[in-house]
């Protein structure tokens, strides 16, 4: 049987081993931009919540002027369903992108690729919801947009990707 001889550097010590320099600004900033997102959208979980019934009225009645046929018992139970599920997978998704932008801030490069995805998903589904709101909605959907582009821009500055960039430590 052969061995492999390790790489050059002795890594036997702690102080050999190579150290990530301080956190750079770019990335500080876009924790932040990712925190104020989810801030607001947490809220908008919570608005939505409180307003489930009133939500789930104007569905059913939606539904009921569509196809009058239909029985209005199974539409009322689709309808909480529906709302209910959507709100919890919002939720969902909010305290699972907390934990990626914790991730991300300490410098975990799968993280921030994770948040970028996500965000990128974010930025599409915010562009085709604009369309459809007016008033304060459309300011808040405008902010979140900002937002997530603000914070993908900042975690892919050129100070952000050396900083992400893997340190090898031996094999």
């Amino acid at each position: 049987m052969t061995t492999i001889p390790p790489p050059p550097g002795d890594y036997s010590t702690p102080s050999s081993i190579p150290v990530r320099g301080p956190r750079p600004r770019v990335v500080e900033i876009s924790f932040w931009l990712w925190i104020i997102d989810l801030v607001i959208a947490l809220i908008g979980c919570v608005v939505a919540f409180s307003q489930l019934d009133r939500i789930r009225t104007e569905a059913i009645n939606r539904v009921l002027v569509q196809t009058p046929n239909l029985d209005r018992g199974s539409i009322e139970n689709v309808a909480t369903a529906v709302l209910i599920g959507t709100v919890a997978v919002a939720l969902l998704f909010v305290i699972a992108e907390i934990v990626f932008v914790f991730l991300m801030r300490g410098g975990r490069n799968w993280a921030r690729i994770v948040l970028a995805v996500v965000g990128g998903l974010g930025v599409l589904f915010e562009i085709i919801g604009l369309a459809g709101l007016s008033g304060s909605m459309f300011v808040v959907a405008l902010a979140q947009l900002l937002l997530i582009l603000g914070a993908i821009g900042t975690m892919f500055a050129p100070a952000a990707n050396a900083w992400f960039r893997p340190r090898r430590t031996g094999f």
